[in-house]
Protein backbone atom coordinates (compact mmCIF):
# COMPACT_ATOMS: atom_id res chain seq x y z
CA UNK A 1 0.00 0.00 0.00
CA UNK A 2 1.14 3.54 -0.69
CA UNK A 3 1.94 6.01 2.03
CA UNK A 4 -1.06 7.75 3.51
CA UNK A 5 -0.58 11.58 3.62
CA UNK A 6 -0.63 12.90 7.14
CA UNK A 7 -1.84 16.41 8.03
CA UNK A 8 0.89 17.53 10.43
CA UNK A 9 -0.89 20.71 11.51
CA UNK A 10 -4.37 21.48 12.64
CA UNK A 11 -6.20 24.58 11.43
CA UNK A 12 -4.96 26.79 14.27
CA UNK A 13 -1.36 25.70 13.79
CA UNK A 14 -1.59 26.29 10.02
CA UNK A 15 -2.98 29.79 10.59
CA UNK A 16 -0.16 30.52 13.05
CA UNK A 17 2.47 29.36 10.55
CA UNK A 18 0.94 31.50 7.80
CA UNK A 19 1.13 34.52 10.10
CA UNK A 20 4.76 33.83 10.93
CA UNK A 21 5.55 33.38 7.23
CA UNK A 22 3.95 36.68 6.23
CA UNK A 23 5.68 38.62 9.00
CA UNK A 24 8.93 36.92 7.94
CA UNK A 25 8.59 38.75 4.62
CA UNK A 26 8.46 42.05 6.52
CA UNK A 27 11.65 41.30 8.44
CA UNK A 28 13.30 40.13 5.22
CA UNK A 29 12.33 43.45 3.58
CA UNK A 30 13.90 45.36 6.50
CA UNK A 31 17.07 43.29 6.13
CA UNK A 32 17.33 43.82 2.36
CA UNK A 33 16.66 47.53 2.83
CA UNK A 34 19.71 47.67 5.07
CA UNK A 35 21.72 45.80 2.45
CA UNK A 36 20.57 48.18 -0.27
CA UNK A 37 21.68 51.35 1.52
CA UNK A 38 25.06 49.86 2.43
CA UNK A 39 26.61 51.36 -0.71
CA UNK A 40 25.08 54.82 -0.15
CA UNK A 41 27.34 55.87 2.73
CA UNK A 42 29.13 58.43 0.53
CA UNK A 43 25.88 60.41 0.28
CA UNK A 44 25.34 60.31 4.03
CA UNK A 45 27.99 58.86 6.38
CA UNK A 46 25.21 57.85 8.76
CA UNK A 47 24.36 55.03 6.35
CA UNK A 48 27.56 53.35 7.52
CA UNK A 49 25.78 52.85 10.86
CA UNK A 50 22.21 52.52 9.64
CA UNK A 51 22.92 49.73 7.11
CA UNK A 52 24.38 47.17 9.53
CA UNK A 53 21.88 48.23 12.20
CA UNK A 54 18.94 47.43 9.93
CA UNK A 55 20.50 44.15 8.81
CA UNK A 56 21.03 43.17 12.43
CA UNK A 57 17.54 44.22 13.44
CA UNK A 58 16.09 42.26 10.53
CA UNK A 59 17.94 39.10 11.50
CA UNK A 60 17.01 39.47 15.17
CA UNK A 61 13.39 40.15 14.20
CA UNK A 62 13.25 36.95 12.17
CA UNK A 63 14.73 34.98 15.04
CA UNK A 64 12.36 36.54 17.58
CA UNK A 65 9.42 35.77 15.32
CA UNK A 66 10.21 32.05 15.14
CA UNK A 67 11.59 31.53 18.65
CA UNK A 68 8.52 32.77 20.49
CA UNK A 69 5.87 30.20 21.31
CA UNK A 70 3.09 32.69 20.63
CA UNK A 71 3.05 35.85 18.59
CA UNK A 72 2.17 39.11 20.29
CA UNK A 73 0.99 42.50 19.09
CA UNK A 74 4.25 43.93 20.39
CA UNK A 75 6.20 42.06 17.70
CA UNK A 76 4.03 43.61 14.97
CA UNK A 77 4.38 47.09 16.48
CA UNK A 78 8.15 46.65 16.60
CA UNK A 79 8.28 45.54 12.95
CA UNK A 80 6.16 48.51 11.88
CA UNK A 81 8.34 50.93 13.86
CA UNK A 82 11.50 49.43 12.36
CA UNK A 83 10.04 49.83 8.86
CA UNK A 84 9.15 53.47 9.50
CA UNK A 85 12.64 54.17 10.86
CA UNK A 86 14.26 52.44 7.88
CA UNK A 87 12.28 54.42 5.32
CA UNK A 88 12.56 57.74 7.13
CA UNK A 89 16.30 57.47 7.71
CA UNK A 90 17.22 55.86 4.40
CA UNK A 91 15.12 57.96 2.06
CA UNK A 92 15.45 61.05 4.24
CA UNK A 93 19.20 60.86 3.80
CA UNK A 94 18.74 60.76 0.02
CA UNK A 95 16.54 63.86 0.11
CA UNK A 96 18.98 65.71 2.36
CA UNK A 97 21.89 64.87 0.03
CA UNK A 98 20.04 65.83 -3.16
CA UNK A 99 19.84 69.42 -4.43
CA UNK A 100 17.24 69.07 -7.18
CA UNK A 101 13.75 67.70 -7.65
CA UNK A 102 13.19 64.81 -10.03
CA UNK A 103 9.69 65.77 -11.28
CA UNK A 104 8.29 69.07 -12.45
CA UNK A 105 5.17 68.55 -10.29
CA UNK A 106 7.35 68.51 -7.14
CA UNK A 107 9.19 71.64 -8.28
CA UNK A 108 5.92 73.39 -9.16
CA UNK A 109 4.49 72.61 -5.71
CA UNK A 110 7.60 74.14 -4.13
CA UNK A 111 7.35 77.30 -6.23
CA UNK A 112 3.59 77.58 -5.65
CA UNK A 113 4.13 77.25 -1.89
CA UNK A 114 6.68 80.07 -1.82
CA UNK A 115 4.47 82.31 -3.97
CA UNK A 116 1.46 81.67 -1.73
CA UNK A 117 3.41 82.41 1.46
CA UNK A 118 4.60 85.69 -0.08
CA UNK A 119 1.05 86.78 -0.92
CA UNK A 120 1.00 85.91 -4.63
CA UNK A 121 -1.66 83.83 -6.38
CA UNK A 122 0.15 80.70 -7.65
CA UNK A 123 -2.50 80.14 -10.35
CA UNK A 124 -1.86 83.49 -12.03
CA UNK A 125 1.94 83.26 -11.63
CA UNK A 126 4.47 81.59 -13.88
CA UNK A 127 6.22 78.44 -12.70
CA UNK A 128 9.40 79.48 -14.53
CA UNK A 129 11.42 79.52 -11.23
CA UNK A 130 11.01 75.72 -11.20
CA UNK A 131 13.75 75.64 -13.85
CA UNK A 132 16.34 76.23 -11.12
CA UNK A 133 14.97 73.33 -9.05
CA UNK A 134 15.40 70.70 -11.81
CA UNK A 135 18.65 69.45 -13.35
CA UNK A 136 18.55 69.42 -16.29
CA UNK A 137 15.07 70.92 -16.43
CA UNK A 138 14.33 69.74 -19.99
CA UNK A 139 14.39 66.13 -18.79
CA UNK A 140 11.53 66.70 -16.38
CA UNK A 141 9.03 69.04 -18.04
CA UNK A 142 5.51 67.94 -18.89
CA UNK A 143 5.28 68.69 -22.61
CA UNK A 144 2.24 69.89 -24.57
CA UNK A 145 0.98 68.44 -27.84
CA UNK A 146 1.09 71.89 -29.40
CA UNK A 147 4.73 72.43 -28.45
CA UNK A 148 6.34 73.83 -25.33
CA UNK A 149 5.69 72.59 -21.81
CA UNK A 150 3.47 73.25 -18.82
CA UNK A 151 4.44 76.48 -17.03
CA UNK A 152 1.56 76.93 -14.58
CA UNK A 153 0.04 75.20 -11.57
CA UNK A 154 -2.15 72.40 -12.89
CA UNK A 155 -3.43 70.80 -9.67
CA UNK A 156 -6.03 71.81 -7.07
CA UNK A 157 -4.87 74.02 -4.21
CA UNK A 158 -4.35 71.23 -1.69
CA UNK A 159 -1.19 70.30 -3.59
CA UNK A 160 0.58 73.26 -2.01
CA UNK A 161 -1.66 74.35 0.90
CA UNK A 162 -0.46 71.49 3.12
CA UNK A 163 3.10 72.10 2.04
CA UNK A 164 2.83 75.71 3.18
CA UNK A 165 2.49 74.56 6.79
CA UNK A 166 5.67 72.45 6.56
CA UNK A 167 7.53 75.30 4.86
CA UNK A 168 6.42 77.71 7.60
CA UNK A 169 7.93 75.34 10.17
CA UNK A 170 11.34 75.90 8.59
CA UNK A 171 11.66 72.96 6.19
CA UNK A 172 12.96 74.76 3.10
CA UNK A 173 15.17 72.15 1.43
CA UNK A 174 13.16 70.09 -1.09
CA UNK A 175 10.04 70.63 1.01
CA UNK A 176 7.83 68.73 -1.43
CA UNK A 177 9.86 65.53 -1.12
CA UNK A 178 9.88 65.69 2.68
CA UNK A 179 6.11 66.18 2.73
CA UNK A 180 5.53 63.32 0.30
CA UNK A 181 7.78 60.96 2.24
CA UNK A 182 5.97 61.85 5.46
CA UNK A 183 2.59 61.38 3.77
CA UNK A 184 3.54 57.88 2.62
CA UNK A 185 4.64 56.94 6.13
CA UNK A 186 1.34 58.29 7.52
CA UNK A 187 -0.59 56.28 4.91
CA UNK A 188 1.23 53.09 5.91
CA UNK A 189 0.67 53.73 9.62
CA UNK A 190 -3.04 54.33 8.92
CA UNK A 191 -3.19 51.03 7.04
CA UNK A 192 -1.55 49.29 9.99
CA UNK A 193 -4.08 50.80 12.40
CA UNK A 194 -7.15 50.06 10.24
CA UNK A 195 -6.32 46.50 9.19
CA UNK A 196 -7.32 43.54 11.32
CA UNK A 197 -4.41 42.14 13.33
CA UNK A 198 -3.84 39.03 11.16
CA UNK A 199 -3.42 41.29 8.12
CA UNK A 200 -1.32 44.11 9.55
CA UNK A 201 1.85 42.76 7.91
CA UNK A 202 0.54 44.29 4.65
CA UNK A 203 1.26 47.81 5.92
CA UNK A 204 5.03 47.56 6.59
CA UNK A 205 5.53 45.42 3.50
CA UNK A 206 3.87 48.10 1.34
CA UNK A 207 5.79 50.84 3.14
CA UNK A 208 9.08 49.18 2.19
CA UNK A 209 8.05 48.39 -1.40
CA UNK A 210 10.45 50.20 -3.71
CA UNK A 211 7.71 51.13 -6.19
CA UNK A 212 6.19 53.36 -3.50
CA UNK A 213 9.01 54.17 -1.08
CA UNK A 214 11.50 55.37 -3.70
CA UNK A 215 8.90 57.12 -5.85
CA UNK A 216 7.30 59.01 -2.97
CA UNK A 217 10.70 60.23 -1.74
CA UNK A 218 11.77 61.32 -5.23
CA UNK A 219 9.11 63.61 -6.67
CA UNK A 220 6.05 61.36 -6.46
CA UNK A 221 3.52 63.99 -5.37
CA UNK A 222 0.63 61.49 -5.35
CA UNK A 223 1.84 60.52 -1.89
CA UNK A 224 0.01 63.51 -0.42
CA UNK A 225 -3.45 62.24 -1.38
CA UNK A 226 -2.84 58.56 -0.61
CA UNK A 227 -3.46 58.76 3.18
CA UNK A 228 -6.68 60.72 2.64
CA UNK A 229 -7.97 58.17 0.12
CA UNK A 230 -7.03 55.37 2.54
CA UNK A 231 -9.25 57.01 5.16
CA UNK A 232 -12.00 57.71 2.60
CA UNK A 233 -12.42 54.06 1.60
CA UNK A 234 -12.01 52.56 5.06
CA UNK A 235 -15.48 51.15 5.84
CA UNK A 236 -17.00 53.54 3.29
CA UNK A 237 -20.13 51.38 3.09
CA UNK A 238 -21.04 52.26 6.69
CA UNK A 239 -22.00 55.76 5.55
CA UNK A 240 -25.37 54.44 4.40
CA UNK A 241 -25.96 52.06 7.31
CA UNK A 242 -28.68 53.07 9.75
CA UNK A 243 -26.58 51.96 12.74
CA UNK A 244 -23.32 53.68 11.78
CA UNK A 245 -21.46 55.67 14.43
CA UNK A 246 -20.88 59.42 14.32
CA UNK A 247 -17.49 59.37 12.62
CA UNK A 248 -18.64 56.91 9.95
CA UNK A 249 -21.37 59.37 8.97
CA UNK A 250 -18.90 61.94 7.68
CA UNK A 251 -15.26 60.71 7.63
CA UNK A 252 -15.38 59.06 4.18
CA UNK A 253 -16.72 62.00 2.11
CA UNK A 254 -14.63 64.55 4.01
CA UNK A 255 -11.41 62.56 3.49
CA UNK A 256 -12.33 62.05 -0.17
CA UNK A 257 -12.92 65.79 -0.55
CA UNK A 258 -9.44 66.49 0.82
CA UNK A 259 -7.88 63.88 -1.52
CA UNK A 260 -9.70 65.44 -4.49
CA UNK A 261 -8.46 68.89 -3.46
CA UNK A 262 -4.85 67.73 -3.90
CA UNK A 263 -4.86 66.08 -7.34
CA UNK A 264 -7.30 65.03 -10.03
CA UNK A 265 -6.65 61.27 -9.79
CA UNK A 266 -8.96 60.71 -6.77
CA UNK A 267 -11.79 62.37 -8.73
CA UNK A 268 -12.29 59.02 -10.49
CA UNK A 269 -13.28 57.43 -7.18
CA UNK A 270 -16.22 59.78 -6.58
CA UNK A 271 -18.74 58.26 -9.05
CA UNK A 272 -18.05 54.75 -7.72
CA UNK A 273 -18.46 55.79 -4.11
CA UNK A 274 -21.64 57.74 -4.87
CA UNK A 275 -23.04 54.73 -6.71
CA UNK A 276 -21.94 52.37 -3.95
CA UNK A 277 -23.50 54.54 -1.23
CA UNK A 278 -26.74 54.68 -3.25
CA UNK A 279 -26.81 50.87 -3.57
CA UNK A 280 -26.05 50.50 0.14
CA UNK A 281 -28.88 52.90 0.99
CA UNK A 282 -31.17 50.83 -1.22
CA UNK A 283 -30.10 47.63 0.55
CA UNK A 284 -30.52 49.11 4.03
CA UNK A 285 -33.60 51.11 3.03
CA UNK A 286 -32.06 54.23 4.58
CA UNK A 287 -32.58 57.60 2.96
CA UNK A 288 -32.90 56.66 -0.72
CA UNK A 289 -31.26 59.24 -2.98
CA UNK A 290 -30.77 61.62 -0.06
CA UNK A 291 -27.88 59.46 1.21
CA UNK A 292 -25.62 59.67 -1.88
CA UNK A 293 -26.62 63.32 -2.27
CA UNK A 294 -25.41 64.05 1.26
CA UNK A 295 -22.19 62.12 0.54
CA UNK A 296 -21.61 64.17 -2.61
CA UNK A 297 -22.32 67.49 -0.89
CA UNK A 298 -19.90 66.71 1.95
CA UNK A 299 -17.21 65.79 -0.60
CA UNK A 300 -17.85 68.89 -2.69
CA UNK A 301 -18.00 71.10 0.39
CA UNK A 302 -14.63 69.88 1.64
CA UNK A 303 -13.10 70.33 -1.82
CA UNK A 304 -14.55 73.84 -1.96
CA UNK A 305 -13.29 74.73 1.52
CA UNK A 306 -9.70 74.02 0.46
CA UNK A 307 -9.96 75.68 -2.95
CA UNK A 308 -12.45 78.52 -2.37
CA UNK A 309 -9.81 81.18 -1.47
CA UNK A 310 -8.17 80.67 -4.86
CA UNK A 311 -11.48 80.44 -6.70
CA UNK A 312 -12.39 83.84 -5.23
CA UNK A 313 -8.86 85.20 -5.74
CA UNK A 314 -8.81 84.39 -9.46
CA UNK A 315 -11.62 82.12 -10.72
CA UNK A 316 -10.43 82.01 -14.34
CA UNK A 317 -6.82 81.33 -13.40
CA UNK A 318 -7.83 78.59 -10.95
CA UNK A 319 -10.14 76.90 -13.48
CA UNK A 320 -7.53 77.11 -16.24
CA UNK A 321 -4.95 75.47 -13.99
CA UNK A 322 -7.12 72.68 -12.59
CA UNK A 323 -8.52 71.81 -16.03
CA UNK A 324 -5.25 72.27 -17.92
CA UNK A 325 -5.02 68.63 -19.10
CA UNK A 326 -8.38 69.08 -20.88
CA UNK A 327 -7.72 72.62 -22.06
CA UNK A 328 -4.16 72.06 -23.34
CA UNK A 329 -3.60 68.36 -24.11
CA UNK A 330 -0.33 66.84 -22.90
CA UNK A 331 2.04 64.64 -24.88
CA UNK A 332 1.27 60.93 -24.44
CA UNK A 333 3.42 59.08 -21.96
CA UNK A 334 3.24 56.01 -19.77
CA UNK A 335 3.09 52.26 -19.45
CA UNK A 336 -0.48 51.67 -20.66
CA UNK A 337 -1.77 51.04 -24.18
CA UNK A 338 0.08 54.14 -25.39
CA UNK A 339 3.37 52.26 -24.98
CA UNK A 340 2.49 50.33 -28.15
CA UNK A 341 2.82 53.58 -30.10
CA UNK A 342 5.56 55.22 -28.05
CA UNK A 343 7.86 52.24 -28.56
CA UNK A 344 7.10 51.66 -32.23
CA UNK A 345 4.98 48.51 -32.04
CA UNK A 346 2.31 50.46 -33.93
CA UNK A 347 3.10 53.53 -36.00
CA UNK A 348 0.63 56.00 -34.55
CA UNK A 349 -2.45 56.72 -32.49
CA UNK A 350 -5.49 58.98 -32.54
CA UNK A 351 -5.29 60.31 -28.97
CA UNK A 352 -8.82 61.68 -28.85
CA UNK A 353 -10.28 58.31 -29.84
CA UNK A 354 -8.15 56.60 -27.20
CA UNK A 355 -9.50 59.08 -24.65
CA UNK A 356 -13.07 58.20 -25.69
CA UNK A 357 -12.23 54.51 -25.21
CA UNK A 358 -11.16 55.34 -21.65
CA UNK A 359 -14.47 57.12 -20.98
CA UNK A 360 -16.39 54.11 -22.28
CA UNK A 361 -14.31 51.85 -20.00
CA UNK A 362 -15.23 54.08 -17.05
CA UNK A 363 -18.90 53.69 -17.95
CA UNK A 364 -18.42 49.92 -18.28
CA UNK A 365 -17.00 49.68 -14.75
CA UNK A 366 -19.81 51.79 -13.31
CA UNK A 367 -22.35 49.59 -15.08
CA UNK A 368 -20.60 46.49 -13.72
CA UNK A 369 -20.88 48.04 -10.25
CA UNK A 370 -24.65 48.08 -10.68
CA UNK A 371 -24.99 44.67 -12.32
CA UNK A 372 -22.66 42.73 -10.01
CA UNK A 373 -22.58 44.89 -6.89
CA UNK A 374 -21.99 42.16 -4.27
CA UNK A 375 -18.76 41.24 -6.09
CA UNK A 376 -17.75 44.67 -7.39
CA UNK A 377 -18.11 46.21 -3.94
CA UNK A 378 -14.71 44.80 -2.97
CA UNK A 379 -13.12 44.83 -6.44
CA UNK A 380 -13.92 48.21 -8.03
CA UNK A 381 -10.89 50.10 -6.75
CA UNK A 382 -8.54 47.35 -7.95
CA UNK A 383 -10.13 47.65 -11.43
CA UNK A 384 -10.20 51.45 -11.60
CA UNK A 385 -6.62 51.69 -13.02
CA UNK A 386 -7.96 49.96 -16.17
CA UNK A 387 -9.67 53.25 -17.02
CA UNK A 388 -6.34 55.08 -16.73
CA UNK A 389 -4.46 52.31 -18.57
CA UNK A 390 -6.26 53.15 -21.83
CA UNK A 391 -5.79 56.91 -22.58
CA UNK A 392 -2.62 58.58 -23.84
CA UNK A 393 -1.42 59.58 -20.36
CA UNK A 394 -1.09 56.34 -18.39
CA UNK A 395 2.04 56.87 -16.34
CA UNK A 396 2.91 54.46 -13.56
CA UNK A 397 1.52 56.46 -10.63
CA UNK A 398 -1.96 56.35 -12.23
CA UNK A 399 -1.74 52.57 -12.33
CA UNK A 400 -0.14 51.80 -8.95
CA UNK A 401 -1.09 54.43 -6.42
CA UNK A 402 -4.70 53.35 -5.84
CA UNK A 403 -3.54 49.98 -4.51
CA UNK A 404 -2.92 50.91 -0.83
CA UNK A 405 -6.48 52.26 -0.59
CA UNK A 406 -7.86 49.38 -2.67
CA UNK A 407 -6.48 46.71 -0.37
CA UNK A 408 -7.97 48.43 2.69
CA UNK A 409 -11.31 48.96 0.96
CA UNK A 410 -11.49 45.32 -0.08
CA UNK A 411 -10.70 44.12 3.44
CA UNK A 412 -12.78 46.56 5.50
CA UNK A 413 -16.19 46.65 3.80
CA UNK A 414 -18.91 44.22 4.79
CA UNK A 415 -20.52 41.60 2.61
CA UNK A 416 -23.82 42.56 1.04
CA UNK A 417 -26.91 40.48 0.50
CA UNK A 418 -28.90 39.83 -2.64
CA UNK A 419 -31.16 42.80 -1.89
CA UNK A 420 -28.46 45.14 -3.24
CA UNK A 421 -28.36 43.31 -6.56
CA UNK A 422 -30.38 44.52 -9.55
CA UNK A 423 -32.82 41.82 -10.61
CA UNK A 424 -32.82 40.89 -14.31
CA UNK A 425 -32.41 37.82 -16.54
CA UNK A 426 -28.86 36.47 -16.61
CA UNK A 427 -28.54 36.88 -20.39
CA UNK A 428 -29.53 40.54 -20.17
CA UNK A 429 -26.99 41.10 -17.40
CA UNK A 430 -24.23 39.50 -19.47
CA UNK A 431 -25.20 41.47 -22.59
CA UNK A 432 -25.27 44.80 -20.74
CA UNK A 433 -22.00 44.04 -18.96
CA UNK A 434 -20.13 42.85 -22.06
CA UNK A 435 -21.24 45.39 -24.69
CA UNK A 436 -19.31 48.43 -23.36
CA UNK A 437 -16.11 46.41 -23.04
CA UNK A 438 -16.43 45.29 -26.64
CA UNK A 439 -16.91 48.94 -27.59
CA UNK A 440 -13.82 49.87 -25.57
CA UNK A 441 -11.67 47.30 -27.37
CA UNK A 442 -12.98 48.36 -30.78
CA UNK A 443 -12.36 52.06 -30.09
CA UNK A 444 -8.86 51.40 -28.76
CA UNK A 445 -8.05 49.17 -31.74
CA UNK A 446 -9.32 51.81 -34.16
CA UNK A 447 -7.29 54.50 -32.38
CA UNK A 448 -4.11 52.45 -32.80
CA UNK A 449 -4.82 51.11 -36.28
CA UNK A 450 -3.44 53.84 -38.53
CA UNK A 451 -0.52 56.26 -38.44
CA UNK A 452 -1.81 59.86 -38.80
CA UNK A 453 1.58 60.85 -40.27
CA UNK A 454 4.08 58.69 -42.15
CA UNK A 455 7.64 59.49 -41.08
CA UNK A 456 10.71 58.31 -42.97
CA UNK A 457 14.12 58.83 -41.38
CA UNK A 458 16.80 60.07 -43.77
CA UNK A 459 20.45 60.99 -43.23
CA UNK A 460 21.59 61.40 -39.61
CA UNK A 461 24.44 63.77 -38.75
CA UNK A 462 26.59 63.20 -35.65
CA UNK A 463 29.71 64.58 -33.98
CA UNK A 464 32.24 63.46 -31.36
CA UNK A 465 32.96 60.16 -33.11
CA UNK A 466 29.27 59.26 -33.58
CA UNK A 467 28.45 59.93 -29.92
CA UNK A 468 26.33 63.09 -30.32
CA UNK A 469 23.34 63.83 -32.58
CA UNK A 470 23.55 67.09 -34.55
CA UNK A 471 20.63 66.69 -37.02
CA UNK A 472 18.20 64.21 -38.57
CA UNK A 473 16.45 64.60 -41.93
CA UNK A 474 12.83 63.42 -42.15
CA UNK A 475 10.19 63.00 -44.82
CA UNK A 476 6.69 63.52 -43.41
CA UNK A 477 3.38 62.68 -45.12
CA UNK A 478 -0.07 63.67 -43.79
CA UNK A 479 -2.51 60.73 -43.85
CA UNK A 480 -5.36 62.60 -42.13
CA UNK A 481 -8.15 64.75 -43.56
CA UNK A 482 -7.06 67.82 -41.56
CA UNK A 483 -4.16 70.24 -41.72
CA UNK A 484 -1.42 69.14 -39.32
CA UNK A 485 1.56 70.93 -37.77
CA UNK A 486 3.86 68.31 -36.26
CA UNK A 487 6.30 68.82 -33.41
CA UNK A 488 9.16 66.34 -33.17
CA UNK A 489 10.95 64.44 -30.43
CA UNK A 490 13.52 61.67 -30.67
CA UNK A 491 12.95 58.69 -28.37
CA UNK A 492 16.30 57.32 -27.25
CA UNK A 493 15.22 55.17 -24.33
CA UNK A 494 14.71 56.40 -20.79
CA UNK A 495 11.52 56.94 -18.87
CA UNK A 496 10.51 60.47 -19.83
CA UNK A 497 10.19 62.58 -23.01
CA UNK A 498 13.39 64.57 -23.47
CA UNK A 499 12.03 67.67 -25.22
CA UNK A 500 11.10 68.91 -28.67
CA UNK A 501 13.69 69.36 -31.41
CA UNK A 502 13.82 72.40 -33.68
CA UNK A 503 12.48 71.81 -37.20
CA UNK A 504 13.61 73.48 -40.44
CA UNK A 505 11.65 72.86 -43.65
CA UNK A 506 13.58 72.29 -46.86
CA UNK A 507 10.57 71.20 -48.94
CA UNK A 508 6.86 71.72 -48.32
CA UNK A 509 5.04 73.94 -45.83
CA UNK A 510 3.49 73.68 -42.36
CA UNK A 511 0.67 73.20 -41.61
CA UNK A 512 0.82 70.10 -43.74
CA UNK A 513 -2.30 69.80 -45.91
CA UNK A 514 -4.19 66.47 -46.16
CA UNK A 515 -2.21 64.13 -48.44
CA UNK A 516 0.78 66.50 -48.61
CA UNK A 517 4.41 65.70 -47.83
CA UNK A 518 7.35 67.73 -46.55
CA UNK A 519 11.06 67.29 -45.97
CA UNK A 520 12.29 68.63 -42.67
CA UNK A 521 15.57 68.66 -40.77
CA UNK A 522 15.31 68.46 -36.98
CA UNK A 523 18.08 69.54 -34.63
CA UNK A 524 18.31 69.08 -30.85
CA UNK A 525 17.98 72.17 -28.69
CA UNK A 526 20.67 70.87 -26.32
CA UNK A 527 23.50 68.34 -26.22
CA UNK A 528 21.95 64.95 -27.11
CA UNK A 529 23.84 61.69 -26.89
CA UNK A 530 23.37 59.17 -29.68
CA UNK A 531 22.21 55.66 -28.67
CA UNK A 532 24.59 52.92 -27.71
CA UNK A 533 25.59 50.72 -30.60
CA UNK A 534 22.83 48.22 -31.56
CA UNK A 535 20.21 50.06 -29.46
CA UNK A 536 16.84 50.98 -30.97
CA UNK A 537 15.47 54.51 -31.31
CA UNK A 538 12.73 56.33 -33.25
CA UNK A 539 11.29 59.74 -34.07
CA UNK A 540 7.97 60.90 -32.58
CA UNK A 541 5.70 63.47 -34.22
CA UNK A 542 2.91 65.11 -32.19
CA UNK A 543 0.02 67.21 -33.49
CA UNK A 544 -2.55 69.08 -31.42
CA UNK A 545 -5.15 69.43 -34.22
CA UNK A 546 -5.95 66.62 -34.67
CA UNK A 547 -4.57 65.20 -31.41
CA UNK A 548 -2.22 62.48 -32.63
CA UNK A 549 1.08 60.72 -32.15
CA UNK A 550 2.98 59.22 -35.09
CA UNK A 551 6.34 57.44 -35.06
CA UNK A 552 8.97 56.44 -37.56
CA UNK A 553 9.96 52.84 -37.99
CA UNK A 554 12.27 51.57 -35.27
CA UNK A 555 15.87 52.51 -36.07
CA UNK A 556 18.84 50.44 -34.89
CA UNK A 557 21.98 52.48 -34.26
CA UNK A 558 24.96 50.87 -36.03
CA UNK A 559 27.71 53.26 -34.92
CA UNK A 560 29.87 53.88 -31.88
CA UNK A 561 31.45 51.40 -29.47
CA UNK A 562 29.63 48.44 -28.01
CA UNK A 563 28.59 48.97 -24.40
Amino acid sequence: MGDVPVNLFNANESSELVQRATWSLVWLAITTFGLDIWSQWSSWPGDALLAPALVGVGILGLGWLWLRQERSSLAGHFAMAASVLAVLAGQGANIAARNFYTTDSAAFNDVATRLFLHGHNPYSSSMAPADALLHPAANFWTYLLGGGHVTQVSYPAGSFIFQSALHSLGVHHLTTDWLDLGSWIIAAVALYAFLDKPLRWIAPLLLLANAYMWTFANGGTDALWVPFLVVAVWRWDRFAAFNSSGIERWISPVALGVACSIKQSPWFCLPFLLLGVALEARAHQTGGLRTPLRYGLLTLGTFGLVNSPFIIWGPRAWLDGVLLPLRRPLVPDGQGLIALALHGFVRGVDLRLLWVAGVVALGALLLAMILWYPTMKRAWLFLLPLVLFIPGRSISNYLLNFFPAAILAGLSVTSVGAQARVTMPAWVRRLLGTAPWIATVLLATLALSRAPLSITVGPVQTSNNYHVFTSIQLTVHNNTTQNATPHFMVALGGSHPSGFWDATLSQGVFPLAPGASATVTITPTRWTWAPNRADYWLVDAFTSTPQTLSTSQLQRWPLGPLQ
